[in-house]
């Protein structure tokens, strides 16, 4: 028999707790935990984490600013204070930051081989829907092992077939399992294994501090140089359109902001590296090898080996409005 499955959220988001009771299902499970204070225990569930905080659903008298001890069920202690109550959940800050994705890898060293499964993991990450024969990034709103939940500008249906790019990851095969607005709830073809999950986050969490720490470290581009762009011909088409580019077996996402027959310039979160080579995949027309020839502050100017076609240009131009 299958375990039930705890409906916790563990978030990349370096957020503080908020209150979740208005957002979840009655009959959800969260995974059990402890909350010591100075005079008492309280069994409690475990909600949502964050690196700054979490969520508790617990009814117990505690004032704010009170210091307390979440004891989690894989035996990790994070000391903190609580930071709001109501009737019905508690809000504990941490002293200190911690490691969302350490804490996801003890949980599942403590399980059993045969019961390891990746917890649901919510997260801000670009993602291409290729649906129709066209192709849109949108914005990962969760992520497990079974699917993901997106916010896109795409009208996606239930029982759709989809394909989605992440960043870093192979493309990968769904089918659109719910629809309301701009939201959209995808189920993969194959499960991705935790084995694959776990370091992938890993290294999105990663890249999140490093993209942060260069933003911090680079001096300021002006607006000038972002309008005149990284192609050296005044000719060059500026547009806005989605591409996706392939570096070894790993995709990434990327916009197209120039372009001309020869080269393309690309906004991309990728570390691309001067001499790298590339299958850059463009709207309307399929893909081409390309090789990078500079690389800096998210942009990147890459150099076709045979030169786009005037027909191409005109298929990636006519559908996208020049910026």
């Amino acid at each position: 028999m299958q375990p039930v499955r705890s409906g916790t959220i563990f978030s990349l988001a370096a957020d503080p707790p908020r209150a979740f009771s208005d957002a979840r299902e009655a009959h959800t499970q969260f995974d059990a935990a402890l909350l010591i204070a100075a005079e008492s225990q309280h069994p409690c569930s475990l909600e949502r984490l964050t690196a700054l905080g979490a969520t508790l659903c617990l009814s117990a008298d505690l004032a704010t600013g009170d210091s307390v001890t979440l004891e989690l069920s894989n035996g990790q202690g994070i000391v903190g204070r609580v930071d709001w109550a109501t009737e019905a959940e508690v809000g504990v800050r941490f002293d200190q930051p911690i490691d969302v994705i350490g804490t996801i890898a003890r949980n599942l060293a403590a399980l059993p081989a045969d019961r390891r499964h990746m917890p649901r993991v919510e997260l801000r990450q670009t993602v291409a829907i290729r649906h129709a024969g066209r192709v849109e990034h949108g914005r990962t709103r969760n992520i497990s092992q079974g699917g993901l939940a997106v916010e896109s500008s795409l009208t996606l249906a239930r029982d759709q077939p989809v394909q989605l790019t992440l960043d870093g990851l192979r493309p990968l095969d769904g089918v659109v399992r719910w629809a309301q607005d701009s939201f959209a709830g995808i189920a993969f073809d194959e499960d991705l294994g935790w084995q694959t999950l776990m370091p992938w986050l890993r290294s999105v969490q990663q890249a999140a501090l490093a993209q942060q720490t260069a933003r911090l470290a680079a001096p300021p581009v002006s607006m000038e140089a972002e309008a005149d762009g990284m192609i050296p011909d005044k000719h060059a088409i500026r547009l806005d359109a989605p591409a996706r580019v392939r570096e070894g077996v790993r995709w990434w996402n990327a916009r197209v902001r120039g372009l001309t027959a020869q080269m393309v310039e690309l906004e991309t979160h990728a570390h691309l590296a001067p001499g790298a080579q590339l299958w850059v995949a463009l709207p309307e027309i399929g893909g081409g090898p390309a090789s990078v020839v500079e690389a800096a502050h998210g942009r990147v100017l890459c150099e076709f080996r045979l030169p786009l076609k005037p027909s191409d240009l005109g298929a990636i131009t006519g559908h996208r409005r020049p910026i």
